[in-house]
């Protein structure tokens, strides 16, 4: 078709496949993608992940993977000074690959998805070439890039060159907005769950079971609900189960609290999960629990929200603005293990009844809606 647009996806979160267990920012980009494309020519510009080719037609769009240093590492797990060789690979080769793609891609504009690094990426192909960008952004573009001097300057500069610019949740747009001096629009994050009964979630039978998603890392606070586990009255211990799935640079330290606070007989620790275990877990399991300090809205409470999986979130971000708006689940104060304790045996003995709020809320979490803004914004 003629008229249809050519969009140049840039992106540092893309799955090696559907089954990449760690990929649930990367899931709801392919996601996004494959809807974008049936309204307009998409290709993707991503690192190599693993063993995955360096170029494939996934569905109806085209992805091209750049070789860097560290194929298979994630982006997140990367910091400065340990990792600076990996780092610098990383923005050489995607800088590289992003002017190579650019002579055969004919782009009217770019997404990038997210500010760092992709949107520099995008940034010089704009200075380049002239070719339109936005950004989608995450809360660690603003929240921990827009801690160090260099690269917020880096960030303001990538935020204003920009033609839109979007957030993942409502006070991340507001800040997003306050950094660049530019409107920012909310724009959900969203994955499509496969079918939950698939594969069958290993739960405690005749037990309430409750369960965590995220990577094990200070901002998700795993350890904060570890810690409210341990605070259970041994009446309630004899009644529940927690199953966390994750990975990332505390896990010896929740493994640790693990077995200092002696509850091996009520925790299971596992690593990444994948878009199929999630559905069946989060079908099978009694509430979402999200324990964060630092938050904008997660992919997982999406998730939560399409499987009907009663909530139970920390409030930071706008997770407790929303669920408290839509009557959706059960808000708790970051960082208090005490109260989340208290939380948790009040659901496990009289449970919720939030499930029409949790049905309207889900109505903003469309990803179809997400791509129609997205298009009507750059047409």
């Amino acid at each position: 078709m003629p008229n249809r647009k050519h969009i140049l996806l840039i992106t540092s979160s893309y799955p090696a496949s559907e089954k990449d267990p760690r990929a649930a920012a990367g899931l709801f980009v392919k996601d996004f993608a494959e809807t974008l494309a049936k309204t307009a020519e998409v290709a993707v510009l991503t690192q190599q992940a693993g063993d995955s080719p360096l170029a494939a037609r996934e569905s109806d769009v085209q992805v091209i993977r750049f070789p860097w240093a560290g194929k298979g590492i994630p982006l997140s797990t990367l910091r400065i000074p340990k990792d600076i060789t990996l780092i610098s690979s990383v923005m050489f080769q995607g800088c590289y690959a992003s002017l190579k793609i650019a002579q055969t891609f004919r782009s009217d504009c770019i997404l990038a998805c997210w500010a760092i690094p992709s949107g520099l990426w995008a940034l010089c192909l704009k200075w380049l070439y002239g070719i339109p960008y936005s950004v989608w952004c995450l809360g660690s573009d603003i929240w921990d890039y827009g801690k160090n001097p260099f690269t917020k300057k880096l960030l303001r500069v990538i935020l204003r060159e920009a033609s839109h610019l979007y957030a993942d949740g409502y006070r991340l747009s507001a800040d997003v907005s306050s950094m660049s001096g530019i409107p920012c629009a909310f724009l959900p994050s969203v994955r499509r769950l496969p079918n939950p009964a698939a594969i069958k979630a290993d739960i405690r039978q005749n037990k309430r079971n409750y369960l965590f998603i995220g990577r094990y890392h200070h901002n998700k606070g795993p350890d904060v609900l570890l810690e409210a586990v341990a605070k259970l009255k041994p009446e309630i211990r004899e009644k529940v189960h927690f199953h966390f799935f994750g990975g990332g640079p505390i896990r010896e330290k929740l493994e640790s609290l693990i077995a200092e606070r002696d509850i091996s007989d009520i925790v299971t620790l596992k690593g990444y999960i994948d878009a199929q275990g999630a559905a069946a877990y989060l079908k099978a399991c009694d509430a979402l629990i999200i324990p964060s300090r630092i938050e904008s809205v997660p992919v997982v409470l999406s998730d939560a929200l399409q499987s009907k999986t009663p909530l139970i979130a920390a409030d930071v971000g706008d997770m407790g603005f929303l669920l408290r708006k839509y009557r959706a689940g059960i808000v708790v104060p970051p960082e208090s293990p005490d109260q989340l304790a208290e939380v948790i045996t009040r659901h496990i003995l009289h449970g919720d009844n939030f499930d029409s709020g949790r049905k309207e809320l889900l109505e903003i979490f469309d990803l179809s809606k997400s791509v129609d803004k997205f298009i009507s914004d750059i047409l």
